[in-house]
């Protein structure tokens, strides 16, 4: 009997301690959210592989092959996606004034770049001059896609942020998975809503990788605004473009007042120009680096197809790696990411942070 007593007290003990141990891990849980949402806050990083020279590398590397540092911190990979993986990726085409004459070979050229792509890749296309337009929704259907290019109109005006940001909120907002953007443009905007620092935070959230196909109309658009307003071909700056020329160039916005582009002279209009198409560059250069995507200046339309090759070669070669930060704050700060390759000679291309989430 004070055998069975002694187990039965034993008991009693080891439950009150056991319950006394959950009420307070409940009550820890209770006060440090960080300890039941870091398991939701995954990091997804995608990352292209080239040789030193730029090249895309063909050979398949596993999730070993890679070490990520969040600000200077080694963090575990714990997702991996190899190249197999389909991609969503959105075709958006610039046919305003500075390319109307050559909207055909620039569907040529995007429809030979579905030819590079695979069966399961799924595309949508966005064209735009003043106005934007999605042709096509995300499709794996190939003729579906070549009979948007076919509807592509060329138009004047540039609404360039305005295009990007339909591309994100029409058609990729809700998307899962490995999503890129590639765009042929000039990247100087003239019309729309959008500027470049709001469509800059809005890929900052959106996870997707930008790749620009840069086209050089700067003599082009230079040559037009040089002619006299008497002349129907000539070219005007956009109320837009002056505005961000005058904050460019910290004159002050009081000079708006009185502008009048008929009254400028030659070396005025070659500036505003050249400085538009220098902002213009610019821009496109980091709206890739945020986005982990790149840039390829193309001279004229008819080196296009390469270009296009180059891209599609990367995005067979690109890799999706996931981990759980080891910083669990939900601060929203900005926190800077490095991403390396372990095999020797081998480069990785990937955004260079990202903002955290705040509560």
């Amino acid at each position: 009997m004070s055998y069975l007593r002694d187990r039965h007290l034993t008991a009693r003990t080891l439950m009150a301690a056991l319950a006394l141990v959950t009420a307070a891990s409940a009550q820890e849980k209770q006060q440090d959210p960080s300890t039941i949402r870091v398991e939701t806050d995954l990091v997804s990083v995608e990352v292209a592989v080239t040789d030193r020279d730029g090249a895309p590398i063909t050979a398949l590397l596993r999730a070993e092959d890679f070490v990520v540092h969040e600000d200077g911190a080694r963090q575990k990979i714990t997702n991996f996606a190899a190249t197999d993986v389909p991609f969503n990726l959105v075709l958006v085409l610039d046919t305003s004034g500075s390319t109307r004459a050559d909207v055909d070979l620039m569907r040529r050229a995007a429809a030979g770049f579905l030819a590079e792509l695979r069966p399961r890749d799924r595309v949508a296309v966005v064209g735009f001059n003043e106005q934007v337009q999605l042709y096509s929704r995300l499709t794996s259907d190939r003729e579906a896609i070549e009979r948007a290019l076919g509807r592509i109109q060329p138009g004047s005006g540039t609404s360039f942020y305005d295009a990007l940001h339909l591309t994100l909120r029409e058609v990729l907002r809700k998307v899962e998975g490995r999503k890129a953007i590639v765009t042929l443009t000039d990247g100087v905007d003239s019309t729309g809503a959008y500027t470049f620092d709001l469509l800059r935070l809005e890929l900052e959230k959106a996870g997707t990788t930008c790749y620009f196909l840069e086209l050089n109309t700067e003599a082009f658009t230079r040559d037009g605004m040089l002619l006299g307003c008497e002349d129907d071909r000539h070219f005007k700056f956009s109320r837009k473009q002056v505005q961000k020329y005058y904050g460019l160039s910290g004159k002050g916005f009081e000079w708006l007042r009185d502008f009048d582009h008929c009254r400028l002279t030659a070396e005025e209009r070659k500036e505003i120009n050249g400085r538009l198409y220098e902002a213009g560059r610019g821009e496109l250069r980091e709206l890739a680096r945020q986005t982990g995507g790149r840039v390829y200046p193309v001279e004229d339309l008819g080196r296009l197809a390469p270009a296009y090759a180059q891209i599609a070669a990367e995005l067979r070669t690109q890799y999706s790696l996931g981990y759980y930060s080891t910083n669990d704050r939900r601060d929203g700060k900005w926190r800077e990411l490095r991403v390396e390759v372990k095999r020797p000679g081998l480069v990785a291309h990937a955004k260079p942070g990202y903002r955290a989430p705040r509560d």
